[in-house]
């Protein structure tokens, strides 16, 4: 660049000397020096020209060729124009790649624009979500696939959670949506076929379901069996006395797993929302605090904290259902000496009903698993202490229907703090 500047200043001084010269000559050397500093500034506007000619038509029109500062401007123009070329033809070919390889994916994806309009799907879609190419692209997806509660989901802004519906035209078919925002308002929808899964959980259910029931005829039978032959113990042989009291204990903890089955059960299938009760939480918590009393027999300290004067929109039985649970685990684990405490306060604009106990606490990698079915954290102590494994999963399902969720803190050799948060929606003042 430096050699051009230099290359243009020698041209100017020479057209300038040879205006003077020329002048001189003649006799008019203003008359002709304006000539030629005329002449080389239509120069510079002829090759601007030339240069904005090639840029709007760079396929159709050669580069110009020169020399000085004009030569290097056209050689750099066209340097950067290639390399734009180069990087243009490098990406198209890696989106040529995505699209291939996101058009062979399984699972149905979907990219969508900021009025929800359809701006590329792969083949999955076609087959599961039935849209066609191209004259489904840039129509709203939500015309084409008409679920009121995909509508909600996508015009909410809450994705944490996947959408389960099933698949248009086809109600046997199970979809598991799931949707991830990005850029300036655009979507990225991705459905999962989840049928195979569905049936399974549904067999499963109904497997649960009626095993449960075909159970509780049995044991009430033979609990009552074992309840007559001890009422008459002067009549039987004292060596039957505790097998007799072993066989009632294991049939009322066998009759109390198929009630929490059977609850569960409910729980998980029902559709219809939870009764819109007002339950006074503080009276709720002193009523359970006292049972809770109880069962820790003076063993512990138990303590109840109230902050708040606020009740909750739902069904009074299922929650105190819940809170018992989360309170009698917490008198389980905690050694003698060690402190529960129940409490209700408000945490931002959330409701929060937490139980604390200074026990053994739990190790980080079974926290997330707590709420599953029969998941115990020590399999052999649950059942000395009668527990069905089924507990923090009933717990879970009640927050689930009350639109509330469990939180969980522990530390090994500290104790835990199990939180029911319920959104402020269902707070009552």
């Amino acid at each position: 660049m430096r050699n051009s500047w230099i290359e243009e200043f020698w041209q100017l001084v020479l057209i300038v000397l040879g205006g003077i010269i020329l002048g001189l000559l003649i006799g008019y050397l203003w008359q002709v020096l304006t000539l030629f500093l005329l002449g080389y500034i239509f120069r510079n506007l002829y090759n601007l020209q030339r240069l904005i000619h090639w840029l709007n038509d760079p396929a159709g029109v050669d580069i110009p060729v020169h020399f000085g500062i004009w030569g290097t401007i056209y050689a750099r123009v066209k340097r950067m124009r290639s390399g734009h070329h180069r990087r243009e033809r490098r990406l198209t070919d890696l989106l040529g790649q995505f699209q291939s390889s996101a058009a062979a994916l399984p699972d149905v994806t979907v990219v969508l624009g900021p009025q929800g309009e359809i701006r590329w799907f792969n083949d999955a879609a076609k087959t599961l979500l039935k849209l066609q190419s191209p004259q489904d692209i840039g129509r709203p997806l939500v015309n084409l696939f008409r679920a009121p509660e995909l509508i909600g989901y996508l015009d909410g802004a809450d994705f944490s959670r996947p959408l389960d519906i099933a698949a248009p035209g086809d109600n046997q078919r199970k979809l598991s949506v799931r949707v991830t925002a990005y850029g300036e308002g655009e979507k990225l929808l991705i459905a999962q076929d989840v049928t195979d899964r569905y049936l399974a959980e549904q067999i499963r259910k109904d497997f649960v379901g009626n095993v449960s029931h075909e159970l509780r005829t049995p044991l009430t039978v033979i609990s009552g069996f074992v309840e007559n032959l001890q009422l008459a113990s002067e009549q039987i042989p004292k060596h039957m006395a505790r097998p007799l009291e072993l066989i009632g204990e294991q049939v009322a903890r066998m009759r109390s797993i198929v009630e929490d089955l059977l609850l569960l059960m409910r729980l998980e299938t029902a559709s219809r929302e939870v009764p819109k009760e007002r339950v006074d939480i503080p009276e709720l918590i002193n009523l359970i605090g006292q049972d809770g009393r109880a069962l820790a027999d003076g063993r512990l300290h138990f303590e109840i904290d109230i902050r708040a004067d606020l009740c909750v929109e739902g069904d009074a039985g299922l929650l105190r259902s819940a809170f018992t649970n989360l309170v009698v685990n917490a008198i389980h684990h905690t050694p003698e000496d060690g402190s529960v405490t129940l409490s209700w306060f408000l945490d931002g604009d959330k409701g929060v009903f937490s139980v604390t106990d200074t026990g053994e606490g739990i190790a980080p990698e079974h926290i997330p698993r707590l709420t599953e079915r029969f998941y115990r954290v020590d399999v052999g102590r649950s059942r000395e202490r009668g527990g069905t494994g089924l507990g923090l999963a009933l717990v879970k399902h009640v927050l689930q229907k009350h639109g509330a969720f469990l939180e969980v803190e522990s530390t090994v050799g500290v104790g835990s703090r199990f939180s029911c948060v319920f959104p402020k929606e269902f707070l009552i003042e």
